[in-house]
């Protein structure tokens, strides 16, 4: 829920022409323009996670229907989450949250396009992370065909087979790896989402709460109002947050690393093979 002495961050954000930078957590930023989405509640967020049977990695990728606003909001917001201690332990076992960058990387890989990819490869090298956690992936309702999960899956099982043929692949938790061949598994069968601009905030809720069976906290279609402006306030005030000014903001006296992302950006720029 949103506070009162909050409402004068968001009066802040609004204060700001479209083009002016809010948001610079780790390798993610947002202007104005990118934050409108959660000031107006019949804006879209990029959206959509996955889910089927046998393990559970967090995977946020596009839905291409409709419009939609840039994916930095969700990004930023995706990299808060990955900073909570404890957010990968849950119930049913270990989470990895993913970004919206690298499904998209997934789904456009073909055996062709890994074909000449090695062991320094940055996709096969956080495919072995995935390897290690529990999967899950969709939460379009049994309505959609699911080609975007489809598609997901497809590029998934050929980076895991392009491992196997490097022999990469020493353990992991996964019941097996014929990730085309998985069961589909509708684990909310009642809609919670009864309008057309919130699969955003319902995905990155599911990211945050999501045990494997069931939500360690209930939420409805009602809360998603509240959750976009204080979603808004949390990217702006966040303690890490490099824009600085907002009167809510407060700096933390704990310096955060981003070696990792560091690490991860200069993989893909060098397109390692």
């Amino acid at each position: 829920m949103i506070q009162s002495h909050e409402f004068s961050t968001v009066k802040y954000i609004k204060s700001w022409p479209d083009c002016h930078l809010l948001v610079h957590i780790g390798l993610y930023t947002a202007t104005k323009k990118d934050l409108h989405c959660l000031l107006h509640s019949s804006d879209y967020l990029n959206d959509e996670v996955s889910t089927t049977q046998h393990t559970y990695v967090l995977f946020q990728h596009l839905h291409q229907t409709g419009f939609h606003l840039p994916k930095q909001v969700m990004n930023a917001y995706i990299r808060i989450l990955k900073a909570k201690p404890g957010i990968q332990q849950r119930k049913d076992g270990d989470a990895y949250l993913e970004t919206t960058y690298n499904a998209t990387k997934i789904r456009q890989d073909t055996a062709a396009s890994l074909k000449d990819k090695g062991e320094r490869s940055f996709s096969l090298s956080q495919t072995l992370k995935y390897l290690n956690h529990e999967l899950v992936l969709d939460s379009m309702g049994t309505t959609s065909k699911r080609p975007e999960l489809r598609k997901l899956l497809e590029g998934l099982q050929n980076r895991v087979n392009r491992l196997e043929e490097l022999k990469l692949i020493k353990k992991h938790k996964w019941t097996n790896t014929q990730v085309d061949k998985w069961r589909l598994i509708n684990c909310i069968p009642d809609a919670m989402q009864f309008d057309s601009s919130s699969c955003g905030l319902f995905t990155l809720k599911f990211m945050e709460l999501w045990t494997g069976n069931i939500l360690s906290s209930t939420f409805t279609q009602k809360d998603m109002i509240n959750f976009r402006l204080k979603l808004a306030v949390i990217l702006v005030n966040y303690p890490w947050n490099k824009v600085k000014g907002s009167p809510g903001y407060k700096p933390s006296n704990v310096e955060e690393t981003y070696r990792l992302e560091h690490n991860e950006k200069k993989q893909n720029n060098n397109s390692l093979l």
